[in-house]
């Protein structure tokens, strides 16, 4: 009997306190670094008319303080939807109550379509690539998912939220089909949120 109720509850979720998981200092440090040395990007910021690098390593500072965390004393949940692997840190106490990672490995393997506005015929070509995209949230006492982090292994910083604050990065030199993949993506991931509400 206890075999068999180990069989069921084992692949849904595992609980114990593994602090190895968080990736978010790696990635803040590797996506701060490629901006730094890029200049072919564009930042989009709801809260400042002329966002720079400066004022986004500014707010990542906060995104830091949380990756520094003593994970010990949380709750650690493991789980896997699909192309999604699922880390979940919940705390009983303090402001911060839980810190959300999705990783998600997807491919992309499609025809686009390109038309053009002079008297040219439609063209299409096939656009083939896979992203490792990892999406942070925090959630505090008095807001859930108060702070979103998007990022993607290759490319680098896309998207974050402080509170109101929104900020988005777009590349000039983008991965191929990362503008076509990104709005499905960023659906799923909400609905996944959601089921954990």
């Amino acid at each position: 009997m206890t075999t068999f109720l180990l069989s069921i509850l084992l692949p849904l979720t595992f609980l114990f306190t593994d602090t190895t998981q968080l990736r978010l200092q790696q990635d803040l440090q590797k996506d701060l670094s490629q901006l730094q040395q890029s200049k072919s990007y564009f930042i989009s910021d709801n809260s400042n008319l002329s966002p720079t690098v400066q004022t986004v390593a500014e707010d990542l500072q906060l995104f830091a303080l949380v990756a520094q965390l003593d994970l010990s004393q949380a709750i650690y949940i493991q789980q896997q939807q699909g192309q999604h692997q699922i880390h979940r840190w919940k705390f009983d106490e303090g402001e911060i109550r839980s810190i959300v990672q999705i990783q998600s490995s997807i491919g992309i393997d499609t025809m686009v379509t390109q038309r053009y506005l002079e008297n040219r015929a439609p063209t299409q070509h096939r656009v083939q690539n896979s992203f490792t995209f990892r999406t942070y949230l925090v959630s505090t006492a008095s807001e859930q998912n108060k702070l979103y982090y998007l990022t993607e292994e290759q490319q680098g910083l896309l998207a974050y939220r402080l509170g109101e604050k929104q900020v988005e990065v777009t590349y000039a030199s983008a991965k191929e089909g990362l503008s076509d993949i990104l709005p499905k993506y960023k659906e799923e991931v909400r609905q996944l949120v959601s089921s954990f509400q």
